[in-house]
């Protein structure tokens, strides 16, 4: 206590007792005071109005941050490179002879696999070189394409 004296002499004159406390008379009517306190909250919950809004509000805002994104990444996609001119170059691209694309076009699956069952030229075909046929001249986006029709 002495080496405090000398130290801190303003800390040592502070006396040694608990600061906090309840105030006097506090806990007398404590029960009263905190049974109209609930009651006022129960009054305020039942005047609030629910209001369908409020639910909504999430959901509304979501759908219009999609439909934002969605302005602003297809619109400007489709302006810039129009459908059409896609289609046109793939089929000049992949063929190009018009007429034989033509009558390829007008095949239906039947008859495709009767053609290739058929023994016109004595040629047969295995599953490996249908399935290489298929891979280098079909995308594997084309072929779920056509797997899912």
């Amino acid at each position: 206590m002495e080496e405090l004296k000398d130290i801190a002499p303003n800390l040592s004159k502070i006396k040694k007792e608990n600061a906090f406390g309840t105030p006097k008379n506090y806990f007398d009517d404590f029960s009263a005071r905190m049974q109209m306190q609930i009651e006022a909250e129960k009054h305020v919950a039942d005047n609030k109005e629910f209001k369908i809004i409020n639910l909504l509000k999430p959901a509304l805002g979501l759908a219009a941050s999609f439909a934002i994104i969605f302005m602003l990444v297809y619109i400007p996609l489709k302006t810039f490179i129009p459908q059409q001119q896609v289609i046109e170059t793939t089929a000049s691209a992949d063929y190009p002879d018009s007429q034989m694309h033509s009558i390829l076009e007008g095949l239906d699956e039947s008859s495709f696999f009767s053609l290739l069952e058929s023994d016109d030229n004595g040629n047969t075909f295995s599953d490996d070189d249908l399935m290489a046929y298929v891979s280098t001249n079909f995308s594997t986006y084309e072929i779920f394409e056509y797997t899912e029709e």
